[in-house]
């Protein structure tokens, strides 16, 4: 009896992670809907446990296709303080910088930003694109 109700705790253990998971999920859509959750989980889990405050991340932005990619430059320089790389006939756009849930935020509110996504660089040295748009929706 003991070892069927240890492992029907493990199974209700391993459910409620599940379950939890399914919630976070569901609020990183609803809070961060263009951003990539594994972007947002990163940045959460280096905040949290690693104690790193506005860590540097290569973040490219993708944009609808008819975004004036100068104007769109510009607002990322006055952000960031840095040029992104522009790319894709200036729909997407790379820049390496610190990176906070509020400047996702930011960027979540432009209408012209289709999607965000990015990956930890821990140095202001960049890589350049290493992402493509995930089109989803379109076939």
């Amino acid at each position: 009896m003991s070892s069927s109700t240890s492992s029907e705790n493990r199974t209700s253990e391993l459910q409620e992670m599940r379950l939890v998971f399914r919630g976070l999920q569901t609020l990183y859509q609803t809070y961060l809907p263009k951003v990539d959750p594994i972007l947002i989980h990163d940045l959460l889990v280096r905040e949290h446990e690693k104690s790193e405050r506005a860590p540097f991340y290569m973040v490219e932005i993708f944009t609808k296709p008819e975004t004036d990619s100068e104007v769109m430059k510009d607002k990322i320089f006055e952000r960031t303080g840095m040029v992104p790389a522009i790319y894709d006939k200036g729909t997407h756009y790379v820049t390496n910088q610190r990176l906070t849930l509020e400047a996702l935020k930011e960027i979540c509110n432009s209408e012209d930003v289709i999607e965000v996504t990015g990956d930890y660089t821990g140095t202001l040295t960049g890589r350049g694109a290493s992402h493509e748009h995930r089109h989803e929706g379109e076939e």
